[in-house]
């Protein structure tokens, strides 16, 4: 019993002493996370080359991981570029934006038969005051300078991550001296986090692409760079697909001042994400761990909270990495069965 305790108390120490470290260590650690993520996803892509039939079998590994690489920094740049471009435009529909605000708003009263009531007006200026759009935009302006170094950040600690991985793994071997029996394990638990996160990554440029074709079908400002955000929020569970489709949405509405365009573009964009999300996602991730709805909410929440928007992005990611590693140990596969939504049947 004392023993039992003197475990848990170490475990909770540990714990606290790791989510400080975290917490404290944010600004540093943050982008070095996004890193190992992108690394996982050269990575998984690199495996899948692999399996390519006829080509695959002759690529060497440094030719596949550099393809892969050169994949992944070209999408970065191009998101950067795309960034630039239109932070003069976004500034420059602030105004006209606020206008189409002011009318939808007058319609909505004069629909209701309520342009006149006192408590109307009260209304529509607090609503104005709260959803200063001039300032909203203005904010997201001025944050795109952070975005750009942080982007850059994150590209240039992957590209010494990926020109160290080779002796990082040589390194680790000879350190495990007579345990090299773990490195096929190492091997497999590596491949099964970076096949994991490129095919969350592929998904989510799927469903970017099919919803820029729906929005620049739509005729909507700002489609690229839009799809470019939901290709991101792929890997944010429930909120990330309720903000692909109400974002454009809302937009929508604020360009073209009616609600035709933007309920066509609610509908397509919703199915889009529901087919994905119940049919697609699941059939491809079959293979990975599947964690309890209960799960995922409470890392959303944890990780949100020590780490912010980023925390969001990075925390089912990492839990899967954690779930993973989990199942590949005897004594900590019943943390992977209480994580996954599995029938306990399935791991005796």
């Amino acid at each position: 019993m004392r023993r039992e305790l003197i475990t848990a108390t170490c475990i909770s120490i540990i714990t606290f002493i790791a989510g400080a470290v975290l917490y404290v260590g944010r600004p540093v650690l943050i982008p070095i996370a996004f890193s190992i993520i992108t690394c996982y996803v050269i990575y998984g892509l690199a495996e899948m080359l692999h399996r390519l039939p006829r080509l695959g079998a002759h690529l060497r590994a440094g030719v596949r991981y550099w393809c892969s690489a050169l994949l992944i920094f070209a999408a970065a740049y191009g998101a950067i570029e795309l960034l630039l471009i239109d932070s003069a435009r976004i500034e420059a529909v602030g105004p006209k934006y606020e206008a189409t605000l002011l009318a939808l708003l007058g319609k909505m009263a004069a629909l209701l038969h309520i342009e006149t009531d006192a408590s109307w007006t009260t209304f529509r200026r607090i609503l104005l005051d709260t959803l200063n759009i001039k300032s909203m935009i203005s904010l997201l302006v001025s944050s795109i300078s952070s975005i750009l170094a942080t982007t850059l950040l994150v590209m240039l600690y992957t590209l010494f991550f990926m020109m160290e991985i080779g002796r990082f793994q040589h390194k680790l071997f000879t350190v495990m001296g007579g345990k090299a029996n773990l490195a096929p394990l190492i091997y497999a638990i590596n491949s099964k986090i970076g096949t994991y996160l490129a095919l969350k990554a592929l998904l989510g440029v799927v469903v970017g692409v099919l919803s820029w074709i729906c929005m620049w079908i739509a005729g909507l400002e700002f489609a690229s760079l839009i799809a470019v955000l939901i290709v991101v929020l792929n890997f944010v569970p429930y909120a990330g697909s309720l903000i692909s489709v109400v974002l454009p949405g809302l937009l929508a509405a604020l360009q073209f001042g009616q609600w035709s365009e933007p309920l066509a573009i609610l509908i397509v964009l919703a199915s889009i994400n529901f087919v994905m999300g119940n049919v697609l996602d699941p059939w491809l991730m079959a293979g990975s761990m599947n964690l309890s709805p209960a799960v995922i909410l409470m890392s959303l929440a944890v990780w949100t909270a020590m780490w912010g928007a980023a925390g969001s992005f990075l925390a089912i990611p990492g839990t899967v990495a954690l779930t993973i590693i989990f199942s590949a140990f005897p004594a900590t596969r019943p943390i992977t069965l209480l994580l996954t939504k599995d029938d306990p049947g399935a791991h005796r």
